[in-house]
This record gives structure tokens, C-alpha cells and sequence, in this order.
């Protein structure tokens, strides 16, 4: 009897780790599909009125390892241009070689301290097998010593083109007691890789509060919420 009840001890306690995992996988949500689904407002551009080719009138500033720039191709600045689409809207598609050890990233610097609250990550417009499968968005102050704040390595969040997922603090990663001047992409994997063009992102927004100890919930509920429902009032 004893073995018994210690058996379905264990049983159970499985059983409750695989629903805790599965939850924590779905934890993130779907916004839409389209630009209009993007929350708009987000840290490198709050007024939402940058320029992105001219690279003018962000909050940020950005770089990459790879294709660094906006306008005339599928550069990586891109992913910050408020727009999802085909062509100059997407950061596409990885040089020869595949993907390099250091991964493939992004990164927005701003001038100062921000704890992340939310992000959001969008799939471009085509090829399924480029949408990154194994990523981390970083923190830095520096620019040189980053911290992951959230990873990710299994299957692609996304099952539709120009789809905006949002990942919130709380929920997808630890609440942010930290703030951080840099924030980085980062995609090590990806179906496709290292054959042909082998990775995309269409958008990025990212979220954040600079009191640091922050509630995400208040957050989301302020900030967040409004913009949310004036932009679907729109």
C-alpha cells in the first residue's frame, strides 16, 4: 500500500509539472495579423513618428552584426519601422554560411534606464522555415555584457504570416527588477538554417518602465491598455 501511495505521489506530481510546462508554453498571446495589430508607441519610437529612411525621429539607437541599416533592402533596422510587410518592411534573410555562433541580433540603445514590461515579435511575410525557433531577447548597460531576459528554443511561436505575438512580464519572463539602456535580439536557430535563405523577422516593440520595481499588470493595464484601445478604436 505504501509503495502504491508513493507511486501515485509521483504520478501526480508529473502530471502537474507537464500542465505547468504546457501553460507556461501558451503563456504568450496572439495579438493579429497585419500592422494594425502592432501596439504602436513602444520605446524606440513612442510618438510613432519615426522615419525609417531617413533613420530619423526614434528614441534609439540601433545596430546589428548583420545588414545594419532601413531603407534600400531587407535590413535589419526594419524590424523597428512600425510596418510589417514584404521586401523594405522585413529584416531578411542571413548571409552565406548560416546562421554564426553569436547568433543573428538587433539591438535598440536608448539613453537611459528601462525595466522590459512587455515585447512584441512579429513573423514576416513568407518562408515559415526563417521564422527564428531558437532566440533570446538581452539586457545590457554597457552594450558588451548582456543578460538574457527571455529565451526560447523549440518550435516557432508563429503559425501566420505577419503575426504579432506578445510576450509580457509575469507571464513569458521574470519581472524586471533591473533596468537596462540596451536591448538585443538575438536568433540562433532557425528551420531553414543553414540552407539558402535561412531567417526573418517582420517587428519588434519593446515595453519598459524606468522605476524598475514595477507590478507588469499596473503596467499593462495603464499604459499598455490605453494604447491598445485607441488603437483599435482607430
Amino acid at each position: 500500500m505504501k509503495i502504491m501511495l508513493v507511486l501515485a505521489g509521483f504520478v501526480l506530481m508529473i502530471a502537474y509539472f507537464v500542465i505547468s510546462t504546457s501553460d507556461m508554453a501558451q503563456a504568450e498571446e496572439v495579438l493579429g495579423v497585419g500592422t494594425g495589430e502592432l501596439l504602436g508607441g513602444d520605446l524606440t519610437d513612442p510618438e510613432d513618428d519615426g522615419d525609417p529612411e531617413q533613420d530619423d525621429d526614434y528614441n534609439a539607437i540601433f545596430s546589428a552584426n548583420e545588414e545594419p541599416g532601413f531603407g534600400g533592402g531587407e535590413f535589419a533596422f526594419n524590424v523597428f519601422d512600425n510596418r510589417l510587410g514584404p521586401s523594405n518592411d522585413k529584416w531578411c534573410c542571413g548571409a552565406g554560411g548560416g546562421i554564426p555562433k553569436e547568433g543573428l541580433h538587433v539591438t535598440a540603445e536608448f539613453e537611459e534606464q528601462y525595466a522590459l514590461t512587455h515585447f512584441t515579435v512579429s513573423s514576416a511575410n513568407d518562408v515559415p522555415a526563417r521564422d527564428p525557433t531558437v532566440w533570446e531577447v538581452q539586457g545590457s548597460n554597457d552594450g558588451d555584457d548582456f543578460t538574457t531576459i527571455f529565451s526560447h528554443d523549440g518550435d516557432s511561436f508563429w503559425d501566420q504570416r505577419l503575426q504579432v505575438v506578445l510576450f509580457e512580464a509575469g507571464e513569458d519572463f521574470d519581472v524586471q527588477k533591473v533596468g537596462y539602456r540596451f536591448f538585443r535580439h538575438v536568433t540562433f536557430d532557425t528551420a531553414s538554417n543553414p540552407a539558402g535563405a535561412y531567417f526573418q523577422i517582420g517587428e519588434i516593440e519593446y515595453f519598459g518602465d524606468d522605476s524598475f520595481a514595477v507590478d507588469p499588470k499596473a503596467k499593462l493595464t495603464t499604459t499598455w491598455g490605453s494604447i491598445k484601445n485607441v488603437h483599435k478604436r482607430n
